[in-house]
């Protein structure tokens, strides 16, 4: 079985506690605020606001992995970094990077003390990966909503079915993520079955899980709806070629529908 981490964005500490418990690898707790309304203004997605003292009480109650995302901006990128190492994060996101100069930067205020991860949110950031590879960094995940939002596309699935994320997928071979998880049989517009199906096409080591998962699934239920995503996306990385082939052509389908549905 290949391994397939979930992570969970959440400030709620008891559901989050619960989770890692459960099977979660981590805990995402997200800084990331700034400039946020504005950019995604009009659009269905999940700003948080989390503060210090999130983190802070994140980290006291919880047993396993605690990670921050910051914002990305010139006068607080090293601050938040050393602030969240600060309060215990174990690990760091990097948010809508444009240039390699930013992870580089925060690598040099983490200084070896945690591991960084970066967000690939925007067009610059595409043509980043094989400088990625080059560097220490733990994983990239690619953020799909504010993706299609920097490019101007109809639809935030389009990435998955016009070779946006193939041909990144093919300069970086680190870990790579993508999109949200939640229970294999749920899942809106996209069934969540056909976005596991492409995230093991291109070898993601783990996806997110946010709104809709915690949504979807709750506390009591928390390990065995872990244990069948996990099992679901077993089974799919064990495809032959003519399964993926045929599951990425339904991909194709749905989403080219989705993208009609947005035009009318």
């Amino acid at each position: 079985m290949r391994d397939f981490e979930i992570l969970l964005f959440s400030l709620d500490v008891r559901y989050a506690c619960a989770a890692l418990r459960a099977g979660v690898s981590g805990v995402i707790v997200d800084w990331e605020c700034i400039d946020k309304h504005g950019r995604q203004k009009g659009y269905d997605t999940e700003i948080n606001r989390g503060e210090a003292a999130d983190l802070h009480a994140m980290r006291a109650a919880a047993t396993g992995p605690v990670l921050c995302r910051i914002n990305n901006h010139p006068a607080l990128r090293k601050v938040e970094v050393r602030r969240a190492i600060e309060l215990g994060a174990d690990e760091i996101w990097l948010p809508m990077v444009r240039t390699i100069g930013e992870v580089e930067t925060c690598l040099d205020a983490i200084d070896g003390r945690v591991p960084l991860s970066v967000l690939v949110e925007t067009q610059p950031a595409l043509a980043l990966g094989r400088a990625l590879s080059t560097l220490p960094i733990t994983r990239v995940y690619i953020g799909l909503n504010d993706l299609h939002i920097d490019q101007g596309r109809a639809h935030l699935f389009e990435a998955l079915v016009d070779g946006t994320l193939d041909a990144f997928r093919d300069t970086y071979d680190g870990a790579l993520g993508f999109g949200g998880v939640t229970l294999p049989e749920l899942g809106h517009p996209l069934p969540q079955t056909l976005l596991l199906a492409a995230m093991a096409r291109l070898g993601c080591r783990f996806g997110v899980a946010r709104r809709s998962f915690r949504r979807d699934v709750p506390a009591e239920q928390l390990t065995e709806s872990i244990e069948a995503i996990g099992r679901r996306f077993a089974a799919l990385s064990g495809r032959s070629s003519l399964e993926i082939a045929r599951d990425h052509e339904a991909l194709r389908t749905r989403v080219h529908q989705l993208c009609s549905m947005e035009a009318v």
